[in-house]
């Protein structure tokens, strides 16, 4: 299951024990280290910002540009070849996978770009995908309007 209560950020009331900048860190030397031991190179690291719930680090590898994003909350990692917020385009890569695996849950891209089912009931959201989202994350997927899982996993939400 993805779609873990936090996982957009918003946690509302749950408590939470993590440290935001040691994970950064890690994963900032684990792309370093993995994307050297494949011949490429990292060309920007890009910090959590406000409203963005994911870090992001652009590499060279394969003769490719890509993006490697690192959920917040999550150690969920996914690959896409944009990283325009709110026009991420997820990609499968088999070599990317093995490296990252080791220390992070890669999504794949049908994962990701599973549609989010929202029934409303009476005036209730529900989200019909499993999940275990918050109220702050109901609250949010109703202003916001998400159209798959991936783009409450990696937002932009300000």
């Amino acid at each position: 299951m993805i779609l873990l209560n936090g996982v957009s950020g918003f946690i509302g009331n749950a408590a939470f024990d993590t440290d935001l900048e040691v994970i950064g860190a890690e994963c900032k030397k684990h792309c370093y280290s993995i994307i050297d031991n494949l011949g490429g190179e990292v060309l920007t690291w890009n910090e959590l910002e406000v409203g963005r719930n994911y870090y992001y680090v652009q590499v060279k590898v394969f003769d490719e540009c890509l993006y490697i994003l690192l959920n917040a909350m999550y150690p969920f990692i996914a690959i896409s070849s944009s990283a325009a917020p709110g026009g991420l385009d997820y990609i499968d890569h088999e070599q990317l996978w093995k490296g990252f695996s080791l220390h992070y849950h890669v999504l794949r891209a049908d994962e990701l770009n599973e549609l989010l089912v929202i029934k409303e009931v009476k005036d209730t959201n529900f989200v019909e995908n499993n999940h275990q989202l918050s109220e702050a994350e109901f609250y949010n997927i109703k202003y916001w309007r998400p159209k798959t899982v991936g783009d409450i996993v990696f937002n932009y939400w300000d």
